[in-house]
């Protein structure tokens, strides 16, 4: 149901619908003597959209709400190759013209001269407290929960922070198949439930076909992993995916020490070739990039060092789009460009800890009901922590993530897994295609919406499924272009 504010042609401003359900996460409401407010203070998964018209504010977080007579838009194909690419709509991008979504730090405010809308940096809405503390009081408060226990660093410390509440959640592990039987990080006090997760089953579910918006696998299958580790165990899933994304740091922002010869030793530099000199070292700081020893000289020079490499461009951003033609080349760069300025400036307008959390709920689907790491009393937490104590040069490395890897260290906890997010999603997904890749090309052969707007050559997608190599390279951007054809098409 919609929310509507008016402003009477003599009078303040009236709330001619009342809130239908709870708001989102974040997300304020003020209706004082003469005035409406309605802004987002802090990141959170669920939505929240937005329409003005004269003397007139409208809005829900339900989309569907603003669609008149069921009719779905018609689909940019800027915005279908972005999420193809891997990318998002603006920040306040919405399928319905004239529909917003509210982003953190937008104020609407009505009075009875009209509606402004403005932007102002977002102070902590928590009072801030050590993050421990902060993270244990955003658990569920009956202790009655499970957590969904990848035995990465993030479900480790939520873990960790749980036994040391007084708690004993249920660590739930998805396991997709490659993995059974390989040990995970060891909580004391707390057991481990496996439960068996088939690719096919996980990933023949082709989300809402008849959403407005196209289904995006990096956000619907790690939903559906949690709705089915949650079905199984049937407590409330909590999960600690975005922690290792907000208490980060990167090396350029830590102290290099005095004179900074700390960085000779430290890696990545040592494992790019040898650093002769601290001017060398800093160099290959500012250049931002890792080098492959066997890549970082040039052919024939044996006594190049990295810094001697010109830094090479940005990848081209159409080479993350398998088939794509030439319109859809000039559609997607024109795109891309406008979309990552719109999302540069408002990173930076954010600051570095509530960009990080805004960035990582965007880019991935939540698995459980619960992130501690988009709770303000979390965000104010890790705002309070100084680059120093999340990051440090020790031993010749660059050790991150400290105030996670600490509680554990006091509980003996090692051995937890160190792949980057999304690993596990596309393997899975290499998985599956490699399993249906034949049944995919004779569906291509019958048809494509994406080739009939010109903007997918599917003969070019059904040759690399025949490729096991470059399929299991493009796995995920051949999922998202089969999402969204059959989205396009309304066939299952």
């Amino acid at each position: 149901m919609i929310n509507l504010v008016e402003v009477p042609a003599d009078g303040n401003p009236v709330m001619a619908e009342p809130a239908s359900r709870p708001l989102p996460s974040g997300v304020r409401v003020e209706h004082g003597a003469g005035s409406f407010t309605l802004r987002r203070e802090a990141p959170c998964r669920r939505p929240l959209y937005y329409r003005l018209d004269f003397g007139r504010l409208e809005w829900s977080d339900d989309l569907s709400d603003f669609v008149v007579d069921g009719e779905r838009p018609v689909p940019d194909p800027g915005l279908l190759l972005t999420l193809i690419q891997g990318g998002s709509p603006a920040p306040d991008g919405s399928p319905l013209d004239g529909v917003r979504r509210l982003t953190v730090g937008t104020q609407l405010r009505v009075t009875r001269d009209g509606i402004s809308l403005t932007r102002r940096a977002t102070p902590p809405i928590a009072r801030p407290t050590g993050l421990l503390d902060a993270v244990t009081a955003a658990l569920p408060g009956s202790g009655r929960y499970a957590i969904a226990y990848s035995g990465g660093l993030g479900s480790a410390f939520l873990a960790a922070t749980a036994v040391a509440a007084g708690h004993r959640p249920v660590l739930v592990h998805a396991d997709l198949g490659w993995d059974a039987g390989s040990p995970l990080p060891d909580i004391p006090g707390l057991a481990v439930e496996r439960v068996r997760v088939d690719p096919d089953e996980l990933l023949g579910h082709h989300g809402n076909l008849d959403g407005l918006t196209p289904p995006v696998p990096d956000v619907d299958v790690p939903q559906r992993v949690g709705r089915i580790l949650a079905a199984h165990v049937g407590l409330p899933l909590v999960d600690g995916g975005l922690l290792e994304d907000l208490v980060s740091v990167r090396l350029p922002d830590l102290s290099i020490g005095l004179r900074g010869r700390r960085l000779l030793s430290c890696e990545p530099f040592h494992i790019a070739g040898t650093l002769r000199t601290l001017a060398q070292a800093r160099e290959l700081l500012t250049k931002a990039i890792v080098y492959v020893p066997e890549r970082s000289r040039p052919r024939g020079e044996q006594g190049a060092t990295p810094t001697d490499v010109v830094v090479p461009p940005s990848p081209n951003i159409v080479s993350a789009v398998p088939g794509i033609t030439d319109t859809g080349t000039s559609v997607l760069e024109s795109t891309h460009r406008g979309t990552m300025a719109l999302w540069k400036e408002h990173l930076d307008f954010l600051g570095p800890v509530l960009a990080r959390a805004t960035a990582g709920a965007e880019e991935r689907g939540a698995i459980g009901q619960f992130s501690p790491a988009l709770d303000p009393g979390v965000l104010a937490a890790v705002a309070r922590l100084a680059p120093g104590r999340i990051g440090r040069l020790r031993h010749g490395t660059f050790q991150n993530h400290l105030p996670l890897r600490e509680p554990l260290s006091r509980l003996g906890v090692t051995g937890f897994r160190r792949t980057a997010p999304g690993t596990w999603l596309r393997r899975v997904t290499a998985v599956h295609l490699h399993r249906q890749r034949r049944a995919i090309a004779a569906e291509w052969e019958r048809g494509s919406a994406l080739a009939d707007l010109g903007l997918i050559d599917v003969h070019a997608v059904r040759a690399l499924l025949r490729d096991g190599r470059s399929l299991a390279d493009n796995a995920l951007p051949v999922l998202r272009i089969l999402s969204i054809d059959r989205w396009l098409r309304g066939v299952a």
